[in-house]
């Protein structure tokens, strides 16, 4: 027995001996260069091995014999040798790999959509809000994206057709600020269909602050909403869109020395396919924007410029008058806005200095039965603001200094001016000191606390601002505000008249004009916010304003714009609203509801204004069959909905592709009191379908989608207004009728 297991472990010594290694290097084909990691396989005896960094690899042990020998790396053609191994000793292949490239299986990963209100973006408190444009992108009330109506529903208002500015809590088109990167701008809207004159493509995303605003934004009494410019690729890059409303470039990337660009352009015209006829509108409309970003004084410098043009030119008269008047209606208005931050962070401090330039120009033709009344209006605006924010254990602490001065003028001339002519003119330097500080008061309470005092000709206004907030779970946020806001300059616009669907611009005159004070609000407002699971969020906050102080032109004229002389007023706003998010990786939803009582007061009889529907209600859906198609479905409506009649011949049908229309006839004026009629209730459906598909392009991916939205489905005959006929009768104007808004493509590189 001893002699066989000795005799058997001698064969099993000499067959190990018997056994050699198979060593050697994989080679690029083409450079001549290793390539690490790649599989060497011995696939009759199930051996492999990985090569290093060198491109070497070991197979030791072979078995002697024939055998068949592959090498696979991804991104080349796979080889197989066949190799005679030797008893003993090593055996050594080197393999080189021709570079193919190697189509994958897709691989489908959905993470959640980016939905207002539920993405990681919106950090803003439970009573404001913010939407990144990823969110503005999916959002499924939207034809096309648009930043200012993604954020509109519950206590934010916009005209359910041809917005003609955002209202906030009840408040005036012109009470709501607008800031790119930290810039003032003006008048940041085109006319009816094409709002926000802000381009998507160059944005990353928008916030809202109304409840609690911070110290270092301009005097507002509603409201700001600030818009921030993407950060360019580290590429050249290129998108854009061309629709049936529009058509926009963007371009951005680096250029030298650690500094970047982004430069987009916009020529929106929603009437190039609008029949050629003397009652069809006609316009000229663009936007521009660009920054620059470079290293400085140990910081970062940005430079930002942005420009809007708007001309319109509507028919004076209407069709089947018998002595129609002559001529059109002109209206104009351009926004420019230029200014430089600078930005450093130290050890626990951050500075900022902030410079900027920022002006708007309005005007009008208005072709009144008594005669043509020409309209010109101005606003510039130079300003600089330095900060320092400091954070410590204790919480975070912001001081500053802002200095600005304002120039206004408004004019009007013509034979329909009682007095012939009326011009105001002011200088309203403002000069104010700003502070804010935020801490933890213990581990589920926290408190901010702001002030600031502006001097304003000689007399100082205090703006104080607080909020609380508490976390009694970690699904449950409550907080509390108040905040006092002056505004020191407003708009001599008639907010009441149809022509604003088409005339949208503020027209600026600031305190220190004959009449014109300085307006002021207070406001109280709650909220809470509930995030039962991930993905879900629910919103419900109540406020109230009371304002004084502000500019009423609607109970002094009939006219689009004041023609001699204006009410100064006060106001009140209640409010109670509800909002809700949810999203998966298949579909998202959003869902908002909206109670608001408004009422404004010039002296004589209190009336609600346009903006001041009772009840106001946004729902929609974005689901994705596939990872390339979506489609939308939304809805709208309103209840308690007033308006101010028109007088005088107007023909109106909004833009839409049906039956190219896109008309605005006519001379219209107010007829009785302001808010003087209402409104049946409003409700709209719309349907929107999109499809994107991926190409390479050199080595590169880029997207090229096509989208369409039908809007208003159901063919409902929704009410703008009504014209008051010689014999008193109510004429209904229509709305949209059953027509596609929008079709086209857009495309990412």
């Amino acid at each position: 027995m001893t002699l066989a297991l000795a005799g058997l472990a001698k064969v099993a010594l000499a067959l190990q001996a018997a056994q050699a290694t198979v060593v050697g290097t994989v080679l690029d084909a083409e450079t001549g260069r290793p390539v690490e990691h790649a599989l060497v396989a011995l696939s009759d005896v199930d051996r492999q091995a990985s090569t290093d960094s060198r491109g070497r690899y070991t197979l030791p042990d072979v078995a002697p014999g024939p055998h068949h020998i592959t090498v696979r790396f991804i991104g080349y053609a796979p080889r197989t040798l066949h190799a005679l191994v030797p008893r003993e000793g090593s055996l050594e292949i080197n393999v080189a790999l021709q570079p193919t490239p190697t189509r994958l299986a897709p691989i489908d990963v959905r993470p959640a959509l980016s939905i207002r209100g539920v993405e990681a973006w919106d950090t803003s408190a439970a009573a404001d809000r913010s939407v990144s444009m990823a969110a503005v992108w999916n959002h499924p009330l939207l034809s096309e994206p648009d930043g200012f109506k993604a954020l509109g529903g519950g206590d934010v208002v916009l005209d359910p057709e041809s917005p003609s500015g955002v209202h906030i809590r009840g408040g005036a088109s012109d009470q709501t600020g607008y800031l790119l990167d930290g810039i003032p701008v003006f008048n940041p809207y085109h006319a009816a269909g094409v709002f926000s004159a802000w381009n998507p493509d160059a944005l990353a995303g928008l916030r809202l602050s109304t409840s609690s605003p911070s110290p270092d934004q301009p005097e507002m009494l509603a409201g700001t909403i600030a818009g921030e410019t993407r950060a360019p690729g580290s590429a050249i890059g290129a998108q854009g869109s061309l629709s049936t409303t529009q058509g926009r470039v963007t371009l951005d990337g680096p250029l030298v020395a650690g500094s970047s660009f982004l430069l987009s352009l916009r020529s929106a015209s929603p009437y190039f396919l609008s029949k050629h006829e003397a009652s069809y509108l006609r316009s000229e409309v663009g936007d521009w924007l660009a920054t620059i970003e470079a290293p400085a004084l140990g910081g970062r410098l940005r430079l930002l410029g942005y420009g809007n043009e708007n001309q319109i030119s509507a028919a004076a008269g209407v069709e089947g008058e018998i002595e129609p008047v002559p001529g059109r209606n002109r209206f104009e208005w351009r926004g420019r806005s230029l200014g430089a931050e600078w930005r450093r962070s130290l050890r626990n401090l951050s500075l900022r200095v902030l410079a900027w330039q920022a002006l708007a120009d309005a005007g009008s033709a208005w072709a009144d039965p008594s005669g043509v009344m020409r309209l010109q209006a101005n606003r510039q605006d130079r300003g600089v603001t330095a900060s320092v924010e400091r954070q410590s254990r204790r919480g975070v602490t912001l001081m500053g200094i802002r200095l600005e001065r304002s120039l206004t003028g408004y004019g009007v001339a013509g034979d329909s001016v009682p007095s012939g002519s009326w011009a105001l003119r002011a200088a309203t330097p403002v000069a104010t000191i700003f502070g804010q500080h935020a801490r933890a008061l213990g581990p589920t309470t926290d408190l901010r606390a702001a002030a600031s005092v502006s001097s304003v000709q000689g007399r100082q206004y205090l703006a104080p601002r607080v909020q609380l907030g508490w976390r009694p779970s970690n699904r449950l946020s409550l907080v509390a505000s108040a905040a006092r806001t002056h505004q020191f300059t407003q708009s001599l616009r008639n907010t009441e008249s149809v022509v604003g669907n088409v005339f949208p611009a503020d027209l600026y005159i600031g305190a220190g004009a004959p009449g014109v004070p300085v307006a002021r609000s207070d406001q109280e407002s709650v909220g809470a916010e509930y995030r039962p699971t991930p993905g879900v969020r629910l919103g419900l906050q109540a406020y109230q304003r009371d304002f004084t102080g502000v500019l009423l032109v609607a109970p002094r004229t009939t006219a689009p714009f004041s023609t001699g002389s204006f009410a100064v007023g006060s106001g009140w706003a209640r409010g109670v609203s509800l909002d809700a998010g949810m999203s998966t990786a298949r579909w998202g939803i959003i869902a908002s509801y909206g109670y608001e009582q408004l009422r404004l007061d010039p002296g004589s009889a209190a009336y609600v204004p346009t903006q001041g529907a009772s009840h106001l209600l946004e729902a929609g859906v974005n689901l994705f069959p596939t990872a390339t198609t979506s489609i939308r479905l939304g809805t709208a409506g309103a209840l308690g909905r007033r308006s101010t009649a028109v007088s005088g011949g107007f023909e109106w049908e909004a833009c839409n592709l049906l039956d190219q229309g896109c008309e605005f006839g006519g001379t219209p004026g107010t007829a009785g009191a302001p808010g003087g009629e209402n409104l049946p209730a409003y409700f709209r459906v719309d349907l929107g379908v999109r499809k994107h598909w991926h190409v390479t392009l050199g080595r590169r991916d880029a997207v090229v989608a096509l989208f369409g939205t039908l809007t208003n489905v159901l063919n409902r005959r929704n009410v703008l207004s009504y014209s008051r006929a010689p014999d008193g009768a109510l004429i209904p104007i229509e709305m949209r009728p059953l027509a596609p808004l929008v079709v086209g493509l857009d495309w990412q590189y």
